[in-house]
């Protein structure tokens, strides 16, 4: 910091620090210590697992804190799989006012050009944080032919770069989910190479037998993980056996 003030007056000091201090927790102890205190502004983080893992539990916990500071958020429901009443049990469950969820705006997507538009009507509202569930899941739908797989990859870059350039200009945390899929016991995430390039840091949860394991990997910290279970209060962390 000696060095930042050194350089920087007042002013620039106080722009330059802001948008690291503003955090969003996930209310699950070691997640925030890896990411330094929650999510920090202007970062993608991408959430993905098979089905049944959690991924969407988990996105809505981090809009918890948001929401009881008054503050908005949007849902794009892009698997039209979104139910309030399973949020608002996770707010009741920890003892939280229903009234949280007139705060949080879900828009339902059925097509890849609606989920293009609504990122318009992001822009032009003051959210504090945005969430994608599921990314990819429409733009596979839509292109599944072999022969429409160039203008998959071409329309779901040019939107990826859309979704980066809005997070940078309006410097708002993004969380998207994606699916990972299963075939022959071996696991693989809907286009993953397509994501990498705009992806920050990346959550991943995993189901082995009975137990689930939530993996953390990240430019800025070492991979990290640890185990979690499903509860009525959303993931909570358990003790590694």
């Amino acid at each position: 910091i000696e060095n930042i003030k050194s350089c920087l007056d007042y002013e620039e000091l106080f722009i330059f620090i802001l948008p690291i201090l503003y955090m969003i927790s996930s209310q699950i102890g070691s997640l925030d210590k890896f990411f330094s205190g929650g999510l920090q502004n202007g970062i993608i983080t991408e959430i993905s697992g098979l089905r049944g893992t959690g991924k969407s539990h988990l996105a809505l916990q981090f809009a918890i804190e948001v929401l009881s500071k008054n503050e908005k958020v949007l849902f794009i429901d892009t698997t039209v799989e979104f139910r309030p009443e399973r949020f608002l049990q996770m707010l009741q469950s920890r003892n939280l006012p229903s009234s949280l969820l007139e705060n949080l705006h879900v828009s339902h997507v059925t097509d890849t050009q609606k989920q293009i538009d609504v990122l318009e009507y992001f822009q032009n509202e003051h959210f504090s944080l945005l969430i994608i569930d599921n990314v990819t899941d429409l733009f596979s739908f839509e292109y599944s032919k072999k022969e429409h797989l160039i203008e998959k990859n071409v329309n779901f870059g040019n939107y990826m770069v859309k979704l980066s350039k809005l997070t940078q200009s309006t410097n708002i945390p993004v969380i998207i989910t994606n699916q990972v899929l299963s075939h022959d016991d071996i696991n693989y995430q809907r286009m993953h190479v397509q994501l990498e390039n705009y992806i920050h840091q990346k959550i991943q949860l995993e189901k082995i037998k009975n137990s689930y394991t939530c993996k953390v990997s990240s430019p800025f910290i070492l991979d990290e993980k640890f185990d979690y279970r499903i509860t009525n209060s959303g993931i909570e962390e358990t003790e590694s056996i």
